[in-house]
């Protein structure tokens, strides 16, 4: 059969994608004619026959729905969504996962302010202006950067900052108090200022006693200017300021400062002030200093008692001379220990040395147990016999 030409066409206006038919010979189908049967179908018909088609290139104004939320294209908002027909953003991904292969990377702002993918080391990198900034590798190690150089490092062994980590918090710092802090070897865990085991601050010791310090016979140290302890706690609870502690007896408890003033609960539980003395020993005394004459003043039960010894050695036992008592019962004792037998409310005053010289004023004391009274010009007067 010759071939047929059609001519005359006009141009299609409005096209029914349901009802418009085209004609198509269907060559399996031989009931007409040995080339085949002509037969019509539909726009509908063609774009929804199976097989693969291979574009050239394809241009769609309006939306695109592939497999209802499989892809979805949102061209009133300009988005793409997977795996969700409504997307609520440029790229709105419902389920799953973003897998970028090998060499590849998703950039951001362009390709000098990028996230990179998965490398050949399994090492994902992150850059701004074309500079990485952070990395995580394939065992879990992170590293930021700052201008070109590592700022932080964060792997199985702890934090490091300007360092590779050899404890659980360490930054690196070159010379005196540059604010690094690091787990002390000397200790199950600390922080350190400084670059040494003498400026550890805080820390907790082997058998989890917190302290302040690196000298293990303190357990705080506060120092300033990078210098000596200010205020220190010992291993026995005593306090030093300016000072580490005397070795107290470890019954008492004190607070120090220098070598001179302390203050203390003593063994035998009384409250005592001094100067130049510490406790030694279990009620027993010893001198902080060479060459001044301690004292002390003590309260026990209701009994106030005054102290004096003369000056001696440094680290030196103190033989004390109790020179002045208020007891309970308000007797005050002068030279003397204890009151008389149902005394309460005098003054009793122990033998004494007559005085020699004139003061402004009188001097009453007792001389072979008289009392007696010396006036400013030196009249002495029995003011009562032995």
């Amino acid at each position: 059969m010759p071939d047929t030409k059609i001519t005359a066409l006009t141009a299609l206006t409005a096209a029914d994608p349901a009802n418009d038919v085209l004609p198509i010979v269907d060559v399996s189908d031989t009931t007409m004619a040995a080339s085949g049967t002509t037969k019509k179908i539909s726009i509908n018909n063609v774009l929804g026959c199976s097989g693969t088609a291979t574009l050239a290139s394809a241009t769609i104004s309006g939306d695109l729905t592939v497999d209802t939320s499989t892809l979805k294209v949102d061209s009133a908002n300009n988005r793409v969504g997977v795996k969700t027909a409504t997307p609520a953003a440029p790229l709105h991904v419902a389920s799953g996962n973003i897998r970028v292969d090998d060499g590849y990377q998703l950039e951001f702002g362009g390709s000098t302010n990028s996230v990179a993918g998965s490398n050949a080391t399994n090492t994902v990198q992150i850059y701004t202006n074309n500079v990485e900034r952070y990395r995580i590798d394939s065992t879990g190690t992170s590293v930021w950067s700052v201008g070109g150089s590592t700022a932080m490092t964060l792997n199985s062994t702890g934090l490091g900052v300007g360092v590779s980590p050899s404890y659980k918090i360490h930054s690196a710092v070159t010379s005196g108090f540059a604010g690094a802090f690091r787990s002390s070897t000397a200790v199950a865990g600390g922080i350190l200022c400084g670059n040494s085991l003498a400026d550890l601050i805080v820390g907790v010791d082997a058998s989890g006693n917190g302290r302040l310090t690196a000298d293990t016979s303190k357990y705080l140290g506060l120092g300033s200017g990078g210098i000596n302890d200010r205020v220190v706690l010992d291993t026995s609870g005593n306090v030093g300021v300016s000072t580490t502690p005397k070795a107290w007896s470890g019954g008492a408890k004190a607070f120090q400062i220098l070598s001179f003033l302390s203050a203390w609960q003593g063994t035998n539980g009384s409250v005592n002030l001094g100067f130049g003395v510490y406790e030694g020993g279990s009620n027993t005394y010893n001198y902080s200093t060479t060459g001044d004459a301690p004292t002390f003043y003590s309260q026990l039960t209701g009994t106030h008692r005054w102290y004096t010894a003369p000056s001696g050695t440094a680290g030196n036992a103190i033989t004390f001379t109790q020179a002045m008592t208020l007891d309970a019962s308000g007797n005050l004792l002068v030279g003397l220990t204890a009151a008389g037998t149902t005394a309460a409310k005098t003054i009793q005053i122990a033998d004494g040395t007559a005085p020699t010289a004139n003061v402004t004023g009188g001097q009453l004391y007792v001389e072979a147990g008289a009392l007696k009274y010396r006036g400013s010009s030196g009249t002495v007067t029995t003011l009562a016999n032995a």
